[in-house]
């Protein structure tokens, strides 16, 4: 295995519970085997370039920049990563499509997934009503309110995103259902990807 194959991208719409489940996986894996698990957040490393260029002030304004800037840091971004990721066990936390005023922006465009070469692209999924549920009740982002039937083919898309990012990298992919009340479930299913 080289290297690189050390690196999981997990991603999840907004609202899923995509860090929750990271962040328990996290502590099982160092429960259970001793080891760390470094968490990098793609919108963070984003969002880093972007205040760097002047770009923005906060995140949530992050999708509201022209699509050929996003397209930009999003190289950045992933360079960045491709090289931390070099020597560590390493979560890559991310969205893979991006909502923006002109369509769905692929998060993992082929020169940001080719970089990051991961041994396994993880969808975090639920229910689409507990997503929106979950997006109401969220005081700490500014999210875009979404109908339910647009949260599932959202969730659609990124399972297409997500297939054609193995195509691509020869990753596994891998589907992991965060039930309501159940992410302790969900956290051993991501670090068992983790460990394997």
């Amino acid at each position: 295995m080289s290297e690189s194959r050390n690196v999981v991208i997990v991603t999840g719409i907004p609202g899923v519970g995509k860090t929750t489940v990271i962040n328990t996986a996290v502590e099982l894996v160092k429960e259970k085997h001793g080891e760390e698990v470094k968490v990098l957040n793609f919108g963070t490393e984003m969002f880093e370039v972007a205040t760097k260029n002047g770009q923005v002030k906060d995140r949530d304004e992050m999708r509201k920049l022209p699509t050929a800037i996003q397209r930009e840091n999003q190289r950045l971004a992933g360079e960045a990563i491709a090289e931390k990721g070099k020597t560590a066990r390493v979560i890559v936390d991310t969205h893979t499509l991006i909502q923006t005023n002109n369509g769905f922006l692929i998060g993992l465009p082929e020169w940001v997934i080719r970089a990051i070469s991961p041994k396994t692209i993880v969808l975090v999924e639920a229910d689409p009503e507990k997503i929106a549920l979950r997006r109401v009740d969220d005081a700490t982002r500014a999210r875009d309110a979404q109908m339910v039937d647009d949260i599932e083919v959202h969730q659609q898309m990124c399972r297409a995103a997500a297939v054609a990012g193995g195509t691509l990298t020869g990753a596994t992919v891998r589907i992991i259902k965060n039930k309501q009340g159940m992410v302790e479930e969900a956290s051993a299913q991501l670090a068992e990807t983790l460990m394997e």
